[in-house]
């Protein structure tokens, strides 16, 4: 079962990456003190986020003009967010993506023509693609490309989101298992639509195959 503490850590990682620090930080405020609540029993993680605040607080105070500056002159003109990934070739993995792994495509779109197993981590500043199922965790639109849809043949992802919108694995509802479309809305929260596939082959076609 997907630890629900990682879908906001990762919220907080893509804020952080977006320039958004105050959000970033907040979040992990509220990560730390839900895990001193239960008692502190993971300790480790607790002190990792305890290092992460810290270092988000020394570059907020010493360094946020530049940081605010350069990060909010894209936002006016999404046009040149858009176009970064059309003009680079996507990332192609022919493998399944196994647990523990991490895949970032870089100002492009993801393609996996494979499958992504639990554990695993897919992120992508474009679109991604899975022709196979999707079990991990894949999050498109990672840089602030809100426009970015995920697309797989079987949704079971443990946690897939378009920039700062996610669903979690009890969000997918009946869309569980099934071909679909993930795509963020106005409001910023993501939705999940059926991916209609093509028509079957004809039986003739279909036989000839067989017969092959």
């Amino acid at each position: 079962m997907l630890d629900t503490m990682f879908a906001t850590e990762t919220m907080a990682e893509l804020s952080a990456r977006q320039g958004r620090l105050a959000d970033a930080m907040a979040i992990y405020r509220h990560l730390i003190a839900g895990a001193e609540g239960q008692g502190g029993s993971d300790a480790a993680r607790i002190e990792k986020w305890r290092a992460r605040l810290a270092e988000l607080g020394t570059g907020a105070s010493t360094a946020a003009p530049s940081v605010e500056v350069p990060r909010e002159n894209p936002r006016p003109a999404p046009a040149e967010v858009t176009a970064a990934p059309a003009q680079r070739p996507s990332l192609v993995i022919r493998e399944t993506v196994r647990s523990g792994q991490v895949i970032y495509a870089d100002g492009r779109d993801l393609i996996v023509v494979a499958s992504v197993n639990s554990g695993a981590q897919i992120l992508a500043d474009g679109n991604i693609h899975v022709y196979g199922a999707l079990k991990g965790r894949a999050v498109a639109g990672a840089h602030g490309q809100r426009d970015a849809q995920v697309f797989c043949l079987a949704l079971e992802a443990e946690l897939v989101g378009v920039d700062t919108g996610y669903l979690l694995s009890d969000d997918l509802g009946p869309h569980r298992g099934a071909p679909a479309r993930v795509a963020l809305t106005p409001e910023g929260t993501c939705a999940v639509t059926p991916l209609p596939l093509g028509k079957p082959a004809p039986p003739a076609l279909a036989g000839r195959g067989r017969r092959g």
